[in-house]
């Protein structure tokens, strides 16, 4: 199973070239007028520069290469558009960041991995590849401060199934070895749930036994001991 890290926002999402080498036109203040917008890539410093009018800003990216610019209605319960500018080759590197344009100055609204999921009610839901599931992150627009913010989860929905090849415990809690239950070797078990608070690639996972108990599996355990996890190929 491969990530799909960016899905098409029909019908919020306003088409343009992939590449803003020449400048492109759109009204994102809605006062009727359109702007004109261009970005200017910097494979050398690794960045782009964004101008609407006479305003630009500057970022930096971790791909130096150039990417897609497309306008999103993030929101069509207000008269503004914003910019979404895509970069990265890879589901690792990949970035949007996202822009607003008040009338006057270009607004930083922030970034996501990616924009998998924006219907113009100012929600976005963004999925990022973690080996083998897509972790789904939710942000909302807060339009009066001109940020996209992040909605905290407490756990991530995994919902795959695999089989044990080797036994192993699956135990009461993230920090806490007690076991729950043995998994028998050959049965199959549910991924439920993932908590990713640790270090990148030390995720515990809340799994699902054939005889229904619940218990805490790592991710070296879950990686190393059981088969059919739908790792990308």
């Amino acid at each position: 199973m491969k990530a799909r890290v960016l899905i098409a926002l029909s019908p919020v999402l306003l088409s343009l070239p992939s590449l803003a080498a020449e400048p492109v036109r759109a009204d994102l203040d809605g006062d009727g007028k359109p702007e004109s917008i261009s970005v200017k890539w910097d494979v050398d410093q690794g960045g782009f520069t964004l101008q609407v009018g006479s305003a630009s800003v500057r970022a930096k990216t971790e791909d130096p290469n150039e990417g897609g610019v497309e306008v999103v209605d993030l929101d069509r319960g207000d008269k503004w558009k914003d910019i979404a500018i895509t970069t990265g080759q890879t589901d690792s590197d990949h970035r949007v960041f996202l822009y607003g344009f008040d009338g006057k100055t270009l607004k930083p609204l922030g970034e996501v991995h990616a924009l998998t999921e924006a219907k113009g009610n100012g929600i976005i839901l963004s999925d990022s590849w973690m080996g083998f599931w897509n972790k789904r992150e939710k942000y909302v627009l807060d339009r009066p401060a001109w940020k996209i913010r992040a909605v905290p989860q407490p756990l991530y929905a995994v919902g795959v199934e695999c089989k044990v090849k080797q036994s192993f415990p699956i135990v009461q809690g993230r920090g806490d070895k007690t076991p729950v239950a043995t998994l028998a070797q050959n049965s199959r078990i549910q991924v439920l749930a993932a908590d990713t608070s640790g270090r990148p690639g030390e995720e515990f996972y809340l799994v699902k036994s054939s005889t229904g108990l619940l218990g805490w599996a790592s991710r070296v355990d879950l990686e190393g001991k059981t088969e059919g996890l739908p790792f990308a190929g």
